[in-house]
């Protein structure tokens, strides 16, 4: 990296999305070396293999290499007797990363502990601690890494005095990681919010926490050291360790780790990487996750969008139905109806219809939900369309096609008379029957809607004219309850920009974070559709609340859901506070996206009743609640 590489490297922490490679140690284990040999060492004695692994984590996809010199200290080595080998250790470390990184990833030099206890440091010890990690420090710097990263500290006083003792010695970044036992709390007793303050007081440029537990581990301690200051840092082990067959062996697989870096990068965590028991694959998958939050280019939330004539674009009352009634300031609903898994449509035909004749202006249809193999989402939506006359809100997603194979698809959709469009970047695969299915994130959600916004004024992305404009009514998601939240409002202004002409919003539980999302979008100009998932039992609500990142219910939430499944009402009940939450705020958004649970499509009709003017009687029983 050229002289400027350190405050890249801090920029791009600050942005987000910075992914570091995985482990040494366990990819040495795994190819031959004995746990009895100093890892360490391997680089003197096996370069090309140690050569090798950089190079498989930078094929993987990883931006920042960190050197094999984890315990490259005096007091480590002097245990294998290698102590007069150091320099040349740590020199050759350094040199193998360099050489694989090429010049196109950060290297970052490894100082582990000295393995001296809390008690050890305050004594006499303490002085040939404060001296190793002095000779460790100085050693890496010397040779050239980009920055510092300071991991598997489990005693905060002791990454405290190592921070501290770098930057008396350089202004590269340094990077601080703690490690969490089970309990979520240092060998000291410290909790996360305990240790983060105390990182963020040293001149730690990133802090965070490594090791110590699996993706489940690091998702609870790592989100609470968010909003200290410094952008903070996720590398976990492969699960638990377990022993099989006489051999230690890591369970969470590649797959989870994907979904684990997108839940880590929605809860403000900014930095990735993995630890002991993660390799390559392990890394692909994360940095499938990072792309949709920081892709390659450009480097900022600032995005260079198509310059666009707008007396080329069709006006938005004339491209739908849906269009015409945004334009006119209608009330508009909208109900999902995801794909099946396999060719039978008569059950959501004879939804659509029924939602259509309660009034439902559109049902939206999902692009491969839950990253799961499903019918095409725009053979459903003819389908529907011919048999019930309803214009589909179709979405479209970023995860399974390239950037021409999107704008093919784009097309055709418009050639089949698709007009209404959930520009959404996509989650990515999951575990399932097919875990190797490649995420693509050519763009994320800001980059589609920039390009369909371009076909709606007769543009293609080279700049080039089309012959006609498309005529795609533009909507988006929002998170109102998202953990950066900061980051969410900057992401809905650069969508809107970028040619969204309505908001609709995830599920939210907690009327304040509603409020204040209305509020802070108020001066956006765009419509915004509520988003509702009417909780079918405490345990549904209790699942949403525990697992996924912004629809936490609050207590009184859980309470009313818990007491209603002891009366047999639980259903009933979330019908109840969906319908609440639209009536708080129905004078203040211009829709109602219904996700009901589990395709129950008349739990839909049971939330807007009374809110829309039915077509005709629907032949369905109802469901209807008591009047909020």
């Amino acid at each position: 990296m050229n002289p400027s590489a350190h405050r890249d490297l801090r920029a791009l922490a600050e942005r987000g999305g910075l992914l570091f490679d995985g482990a040494m140690g366990s990819m040495l284990y795994e190819r031959g070396v004995y746990l009895t040999r100093c890892f360490e060492h391997v680089s003197i004695e096996q370069p090309a293999l140690v050569r090798a692994i950089h190079g498989d984590y930078m094929r993987a996809g990883a931006r920042v290499l960190t050197t094999n010199t984890f315990g490259a200290n005096r007091i480590k080595l002097e245990k294998h007797g290698l102590a007069d080998r150091i320099d040349a250790i740590n020199r050759a470390s350094v040199r193998l990363a360099r050489e694989s990184a090429g010049g196109r990833a950060f290297v970052a030099g490894s100082v582990g502990p000295t393995g001296y206890g809390i008690r050890q440091l305050a004594g006499a010890a303490g002085i040939k601690a404060r001296d190793a990690l002095v000779e460790h420090i100085e050693l890496l710097l010397d040779a050239g890494v980009d920055a510092l990263i300071f991991e598997t500290y489990g005693n905060v006083a002791e990454i405290e005095l190592a921070v501290r003792l770098a930057r008396e010695r350089s202004p590269l970044p340094l990077v601080a990681l703690a490690m969490f036992g089970a309990d979520g709390q240092t060998s000291t007793g410290l909790n996360p919010k305990q240790v983060a303050r105390r990182l963020a007081a040293t001149e730690a440029d990133i802090i965070g926490a490594n090791c110590g537990g699996g993706p489940d581990l690091l998702f609870r301690v790592t989100p609470p050291m968010v909003g200290v200051g410094k952008p903070v840092m996720a590398m976990a082990n492969a699960g638990r360790p377990e022993n099989v067959e006489g051999r230690t062996i890591y369970v969470a697989n590649p797959e989870y780790f994907g979904v684990f870096a997108r839940r880590l990068l929605k809860a403000g965590v900014k930095v990735l990487g993995g630890c002991c028991g993660t390799g390559p694959a392990h890394i692909r998958k994360m940095a499938n996750a990072t792309r949709m939050f920081a892709p390659e280019a450009p480097r900022s939330d600032a995005v260079e969008l198509t310059a666009v004539d707008d007396h080329k674009a069709v006006p938005l009352a004339e491209r739908s139905t849906l269009g015409a009634r945004l334009a006119a300031g209608e009330f508009v609903t909208s109900v999902e109806i995801n794909p099946p898994n396999g060719f039978d449509l008569s059950k959501k035909i004879r939804a659509a219809r029924a939602l259509k004749a309660a009034g439902v202006t559109t049902i939206n249809i999902a692009d491969g939900p839950r990253a799961s193999l499903r019918m095409g989402n725009v053979a459903m939506a003819t389908e529907i369309a011919a048999a019930t006359g309803l214009e589909p809100l179709v979405h479209v997603c970023c995860r399974d096609r390239n950037l021409l194979g999107l704008q093919s698809h784009l097309l055709g959709m418009h050639v089949q008379g698709v007009r209404n469009l959930v520009v959404i970047t996509g989650d990515p695969p999951k575990m399932g029957p097919y875990p190797h299915a490649t995420a693509v994130y050519d763009v994320d959600s800001v980059g589609l809607l920039d390009i369909i916004n371009g076909f709606n004024h007769a543009i293609d992305p080279a700049g080039r004219d089309m012959p006609e404009p498309t005529r795609f009514v533009l909507a988006t998601g929002a998170e109102p309850a998202a953990l950066d939240y900061p980051r969410e409002l900057r992401r809905l202004e650069m969508k809107r920009d970028a040619g969204a002409q309505l908001v609709m919003t995830q599920p939210v539980y907690d009327p304040y974070k509603v409020e204040r999302f209305l509020d802070d979008t108020a001066d956006l100009g765009l419509p915004v559709m509520l988003g509702l998932c009417p909780l079918a039992s405490f345990r549904n609500a209790k699942f949403l609340h525990d697992n996924v990142p912004g629809m936490q219910a609050p207590d009184h939430v859980l309470q009313r859901m818990a007491d209603a499944d002891d009366r047999g009402e639980g259903q009933a009940e979330g019908i109840r506070i969906a319908r609440e939450a639209l009536s708080a705020v129905r004078d203040r958004v211009q829709g109602a996206y219904i996700m009901p649970p589990f395709g129950r499509y008349r739990v839909a009709i049971a939330v807007l009743d009374g809110f829309i003017t039915p077509a005709s009687r629907s032949e369905e029983p109802s469901l209807r609640p008591a009047a909020p």
